[in-house]
């Protein structure tokens, strides 16, 4: 089936039903102490002075200075943000701004992790739409990976051998974001089995992207064109 075709499916359904026998090993957070409306404003003010910092594009995609947005968005993505939307409930119509309130879709969860990010979208059209439209939207140059023909074990170790960052996956029915912290990499997402919402999971122990046919990969982090607009948007 050709990708237009399956992200259509992705669009129509959005997140598959949950399997009887699909678990789920969350990784905890330790939650700070800020509020989520604080952790908000400080990404605002982080992003304002890194656009300060880093004033042309030839000085933001100097390797260290790339390193240390990469470093950013992994921590907040994968720690600070994650950490206040841990255990929120997953439902097929949510669409919850506010994280342990109300319950939240696949696809709504990254595009609101991203306008936490004080990255400017259009939330619910690219909430959705085919993650692959999503992807195109967000990266416009960068082509997606199609890792669907790698095997499970081959996949995890690509993701490996990618490096630290943040990056958008589409799965069958699914997305989410997997953050490799330079150690590890996790799999961050609302996960539809049993409702459990929003967890953290070691991509080599995720049902959801072991059984999937589909993967579907763009990097947020290691594209210069995408993190030059979030630092310099208005």
């Amino acid at each position: 089936m050709r990708l237009s075709s399956i992200t259509l499916l992705i669009c129509i359904f959005g997140c598959k039903q949950p399997h009887k026998h699909d678990i789920v090993n969350s990784e905890p957070n330790i939650v700070p102490r800020v509020s989520y409306d604080e952790m908000k404003r400080s990404i605002i003010g982080k992003r304002k002075d890194y656009a300060i910092r880093f004033t042309s594009y030839p000085m933001l995609a100097k390797k260290e200075n790339i390193n240390t947005l990469t470093d950013y968005w992994v921590n907040a993505i994968g720690n600070d943000l994650y950490s206040k939307w841990q255990n929120t409930s997953w439902d097929f119509n949510g669409n919850t701004t506010k994280p342990q309130q109300g319950a939240i879709a696949c696809g709504y969860f990254v595009t609101t992790l991203l306008q936490a990010m004080d990255l400017k979208i259009a939330r619910q059209k690219l909430s959705v739409c085919p993650s692959s439209a999503m992807m195109k939207a967000l990266v416009p140059k960068q082509p997606i990976k199609n890792m669907s023909y790698e095997s499970f074990p081959c996949f995890c170790d690509s993701m490996d051998h990618f490096g630290k960052g943040v990056y958008i996956i589409g799965l069958d029915f699914h997305t989410g974001f997997i953050v490799n912290d330079g150690k590890e990499s996790w799999f961050i997402h609302s996960y539809y089995v049993r409702r459990q919402g929003v967890v953290k999971e070691k991509i080599r122990e995720s049902v959801a992207l072991r059984s999937s046919k589909t993967r579907w990969l763009i990097s947020l982090t290691n594209d210069k064109d995408f993190l030059y607009r979030w630092i310099h948007a208005k």
